[in-house]
C-alpha cells in the first residue's frame, strides 16, 4: 500500500492499518465493497463523510476538520470538491471550503464564511453559466448592460447616500455617529469603523455583502493574467473576493474561471497615509495566502457546484 501523498510504501502497524515513514500518515486499508459504495455517491454528486476526504486528499485536522462534502469532478490525478470545515478549535463556527487538489495535493481553495457570500457566489456562478460559452466567450457588453432592478436601483442609491453623509457630515456608515477626520481616513470612536478616503476624497468603506449588485466589471487587482469579466461576491477594505473570467497575456484565446480571493495590509495607510507596496501587489491587494490556483477550466463543472452548493447551503440552514 502506497501513501497518497509521498509515493512511497507504507509499513504494516498492525493488521489493516499502515504508516507512512516519511511523512507518518496512518490509513487504514480500504475496504473494495465500501470504496465502490463511495464511487457510487461520487457518481451521484451526494455528501461523502469528512473522513473520506481526510484519508484521501491533503486537509490536516490539525487546522481544520471536514465535516462532509460534495465532490464535483474526479479524475485519475485530480480531484475538485465542496466541503463543509470547521476549525480545529472552533467547532460551532463552520464554513464552506471549495477545494482543488493534483496529486493529492493542495492546489486551490476558497473559503466562504458568510450567508450572504454564499448566495452571492451561487447567484454568480448562475450569471456565469448564462453570459459564457463553453469555452469562456462573454457575450455582455459593459456599455449596452440592461435596465436595472428596483432592487438593484436602491441598492446604488443607498451606497451613494452612504457616501454624501460621509463626505459632508462625517457620518460613520455602521452606527451613524460622526467620525473623527485623520491623516488619509476617518475613524468612528463609537464602534471602531474605518472609512478611508481614495483620490479626489473619495470614501472607501465595508460594504455588506448583501447590498453588492453582482454585476459583471473588469477592473481587478490581477497580476500576470487579463480579465475577461468577473463579479465581486464579497468587498470590505481589506478583503476581496471575486469570480473571474481570466485569460492568458500571450493567448487571448486560452480563457478561464478563476476565484479571487484579495487581502491588504492597512496598517501602513492608516499610520502614515501610504499604502503597502511590494512584489506582486495591485492597489494595495495581494493574494491570500494558501489560494493557490483555484481555477475552473470546463464551464461543464458549474452547475454540478451550483447544485452542490446548494445542497450546502440547505445542509447548513444559511
Amino acid at each position: 500500500m502506497k501513501c497518497s501523498a509521498c509515493k512511497i510504501e507504507m509499513e504494516p502497524l498492525v493488521s489493516g492499518i499502515y504508516q507512512c515513514p516519511q511523512c507518518r500518515k496512518i490509513l487504514k486499508q480500504k475496504d473494495e465493497k465500501a470504496e465502490a459504495e463511495a464511487m457510487k455517491e461520487v457518481d451521484k454528486g451526494e455528501f461523502l463523510e469528512g473522513e473520506y476526504f481526510h484519508n484521501n486528499v491533503s486537509i490536516n485536522k490539525k487546522y481544520e476538520v471536514c465535516e462532509q462534502g460534495i465532490i464535483i469532478n474526479k479524475t485519475e490525478s485530480r480531484l475538485f470538491a465542496a466541503l463543509i470545515c470547521h476549525s480545529a478549535y472552533l467547532r460551532d463556527e463552520k464554513y464552506v471550503r471549495l477545494s482543488w487538489w493534483k496529486s493529492f495535493q493542495h492546489a486551490g481553495m476558497f473559503k466562504i464564511y458568510e450567508k450572504a457570500v454564499l448566495n452571492n457566489t451561487i447567484i454568480t456562478l448562475e450569471n456565469f453559466n448564462k453570459s459564457f460559452d463553453d469555452i469562456w466567450t462573454w457575450g455582455g457588453k459593459y456599455g449596452e448592460q440592461e435596465p436595472k432592478a428596483k432592487d438593484a436601483k436602491e441598492k446604488e442609491k443607498y451606497l451613494d447616500l452612504i457616501k454624501f453623509r460621509i463626505l459632508e457630515h462625517r457620518t460613520c456608515p455602521k452606527c451613524q455617529k460622526k467620525m473623527s477626520k485623520k491623516k488619509s481616513h476617518y475613524e468612528c470612536q463609537h464602534c471602531g469603523e474605518i472609512v478611508i478616503l481614495e483620490g479626489y476624497n473619495q470614501p472607501i468603506f465595508n460594504i455588506q455583502s448583501s447590498e453588492l449588485d453582482l454585476d459583471f466589471q473588469s477592473n481587478f487587482p490581477i497580476n500576470y493574467y487579463l480579465p475577461v469579466s468577473g463579479i465581486t461576491v464579497k468587498w470590505l477594505m481589506g478583503e476581496w473576493k471575486a469570480l473571474v473570467v481570466i485569460h492568458d497575456k500571450d493567448n487571448p484565446n486560452k480563457q478561464w474561471l478563476r476565484f479571487y480571493w484579495w487581502m491588504r495590509d492597512l496598517s501602513s495607510l492608516l499610520k502614515y497615509g501610504r499604502r503597502e507596496i511590494g512584489e506582486g501587489i495591485q492597489m494595495g491587494w495581494k493574494a491570500q495566502r494558501g489560494v493557490a490556483s483555484p481555477n475552473i477550466y470546463e464551464k461543464k463543472l458549474i452547475t454540478p457546484l451550483i447544485k452542490a452548493l446548494k445542497r450546502i447551503k440547505q445542509e447548513l440552514d444559511w
